[in-house]
């Protein structure tokens, strides 16, 4: 009887040992520094690190940055006003506080020698693509990562744990492939071994790396070649879910301001993330004068990702800057049906009023010397 718990003692400490030193070779390689096989994340990221002094203002955020901010525009726009702006789109589809936060600390580490402005457009709603073992899910789910992103999914308004378990798990399954160094192989694995078609599951995944480059970061999803097939899907299946909650949203906030209407309990761990965010930016030092976090809300409706968090820490004092678009009542273009390709996500069209509000947004604040400004307003 002692012999086979002996045996399994043994075995036990040898999985142990292995998981151990699988996990430590994988951190000291050159995988857990760079990012490589990510797309256009890669793409950008290359880019980016061969011209980071060339910059003055990076956009960080989730698909709602990155198909909805257009970097030569906003600069143009800042140009005719009298000053000089060149900016970069580092926006990341399905990313959020935790993944942006993990790629802000990347950019800060190359330390741009002209960066002024951080804008950040963080989500605490996304988790994590439920299922999914992509390289980009597993290579910023770091041990900090993942268990910010635990503390997140706990304190979530998802009351039911038949929804927050899955997620608890999709981020574990991550962090033991990031650990174990299975994210380089992943994408390899699912497509040439497996032969999963991954673009099905993202009828938006192909974007033209020249363009994308051409664009500073930036690509609309009119670009993109099942960018119809996704608007139809969404006039025929998700429209008057569309219409349904943004008539309710227009309603409460016709009642209620901006701030108020989203002012609930249960941000706490979130509202903490976006301070530690402004401090890590704002410890930063370029020539002598701080570098500034810049936080906005792009034109979203609650039912796709609630502020709260963010309205929170700006309420606290912990973010001094917002900037803000999703107020249906104020910025009714902005959810005009020939402004969108769903509800979450801005076509071209809808991408060019947006990014020149925020840059006459930006504007007025730069000329009053940065006075503290929310709901888009001074």
């Amino acid at each position: 009887m002692l012999r086979p718990l002996v045996m399994f003692g043994y075995s036990l400490i040898f999985i142990i040992t292995i998981l151990f030193y699988s996990g430590f070779l994988n951190v000291i390689l050159p995988y857990y520094k760079t990012i490589q096989n990510l797309g256009e994340i890669s793409v950008k990221w290359q880019y980016l690190t061969e011209h980071k002094d060339d910059y003055d203002a990076i956009f960080l955020g989730s698909s709602t940055t990155y198909f909805g901010v257009i970097p030569k525009l906003f600069d143009e726009y800042l140009t005719t006003e009298g000053k000089s702006v060149k900016s970069f789109n580092f926006g990341i589809a399905g990313a959020n506080v935790s993944e942006v936060d993990f790629y802000l600390q990347k950019i800060l580490e190359l330390e741009p020698a002209n960066l002024k402005w951080i804008f950040l457009d963080c989500s605490v709603d996304l988790f994590t693509n439920i299922g999914s073992t992509s390289a980009q899910e597993i290579y910023w789910h770091t041990p900090r990562k993942t268990l910010e992103n635990f503390q997140l999914i706990l304190e979530s308004s998802i009351d039911s744990w038949k929804v927050k378990v899955p997620y608890i798990y999709a981020n574990f399954q991550s962090f033991i492939y990031r650990w174990l160094g299975i994210g380089q192989l992943s994408t390899f694995w699912q497509e040439a071994i497996l032969n999963l078609d991954l673009s099905n599951s993202d009828p938006l995944a192909k974007v033209s790396e020249d363009r994308l480059i051409q664009e500073s970061g930036y690509y609309a999803i009119d670009w993109q070649e099942k960018a119809e097939k996704w608007k139809t899907i969404f006039r025929a299946n998700g429209l008057d879910t569309y219409q349904k909650n943004l008539k309710n949203e227009q309603t409460k906030l016709a009642n209620l301001n901006s701030e108020n209407a989203f002012n609930e309990p249960s941000t706490i761990y979130g509202a903490k993330m976006m301070k530690n965010i402004a401090a890590r930016i704002e410890q930063q030092q370029i020539n002598k004068k701080k570098m500034e976090a810049i936080f906005f809300i792009p034109p979203i409706l609650e039912a796709d990702s609630n502020p709260s968090a963010i309205y929170r820490a700006y309420k606290s004092g912990d973010i001094d800057t917002l900037f803000t678009f999703n107020n249906p009542n104020d910025f009714t273009n902005l959810y005009e049906l020939d402004r969108r390709i769903d509800s979450a996500h801005l076509n071209y069209q809808g991408a060019e009023e947006f990014t020149l509000l925020l840059a006459s947004q930006f504007s007025q604040y730069l000329n009053n010397s940065g006075e503290k400004l929310i709901s888009g307003k001074l």
